[in-house]
């Protein structure tokens, strides 16, 4: 008696209690697919409404939105909201849910706070567990790792920054023991180190004008090498064009003919 009141009340305009599929969790950015199968008449889509916390979205009677497989929008949720959907279909067939686009819950964890200085990156935390904290830095228009640290007890970390000239952006990514990812807020930093100058040698060296981090690379994209320096040897490179990643942007040389050139870019 409690379940058909209760059904009542939720779909009124349903001449009978329809089955429930229920998904919560945190907005990531992300739509939710499902797919849709027929009645067991083959006349009707499996889907009868979608309620999104609490609001009726999609009605199979004032709306043809409903097909084979259809796409929830999220768009005007901002990431990191609780995000309830509701989807009542009918008793003779079950929708299925194509991909998951939230995270679960984890009420305990969060981020106390996130600061970058000239010569450190500080964060604390609380309520994490067992898992890892990874360090990125946005070079090159990709969050690329610069540190790895596993949970500590105290819930404080710090790491050794390594800014490129002008605008620095960071963030800190944690992993628990069960694989669920929790990202900070990005943390920006003006760093008033001076453009990196780079230049070629006549003993077939490509000098810095500064020690800075780099990666040689192939004209396919194959890293050669990677490290810390003022300068960087070609002279066993073959003839070819290669590029090298420093300072937050990437330059383009060739080697040819015993000589290295470089082509220069705003």
């Amino acid at each position: 008696m409690r379940f058909f009141i209760f059904c009542t009340l939720l779909l009124i305009k349903s001449s009978l209690c329809a089955q429930q599929l229920k998904i919560k969790g945190i907005y990531t950015g992300k739509n939710l697919y499902v797919q849709n199968p027929f009645t067991s008449d083959m006349k009707t889509f499996c889907t009868k409404e979608v309620w999104i916390n609490g609001k009726l979205v999609y009605d199979s009677i004032a709306t043809s939105s409903f097909q084979s497989a259809y796409e929830i929008d999220l768009s005007g949720f901002r990431i990191n909201d609780t995000v309830e959907i509701k989807i009542f279909h009918h008793n003779d067939c079950k929708p299925k849910i194509l991909n998951y686009p939230f995270r679960r819950h984890m009420h305990s964890f969060a981020f106390l706070s996130f600061e970058v200085r000239s010569d450190s990156i500080t964060w604390k935390t609380k309520g994490e567990k067992e898992g890892e904290y990874k360090l990125e830095q946005f070079v090159n228009n990709t969050w690329t790792i610069i540190n790895k640290i596993n949970v500590r007890k105290d819930s404080s970390y710090s790491a050794p920054s390594i800014h490129h000239s002008h605008l620095n952006k960071y963030r800190v990514k944690y992993i628990d023991k069960n694989g669920q990812v929790f990202y900070s807020q990005v943390a920006e930093y003006e760093s008033d180190i001076p453009r990196l100058e780079i230049t070629p040698s006549m003993e077939r060296k490509i000098l810095f004008s500064r020690e800075a981090p780099y990666e040689l690379l192939d004209a396919y994209g194959n890293i050669l090498e990677s490290g810390y320096k003022k300068e960087i040897e070609t002279k066993n490179l073959k003839e070819g064009t290669y590029y090298i990643n420093t300072d937050n942007r990437t330059i383009k040389f060739f080697v040819k003919e015993s000589k290295v050139r470089i082509k220069k870019r705003r």
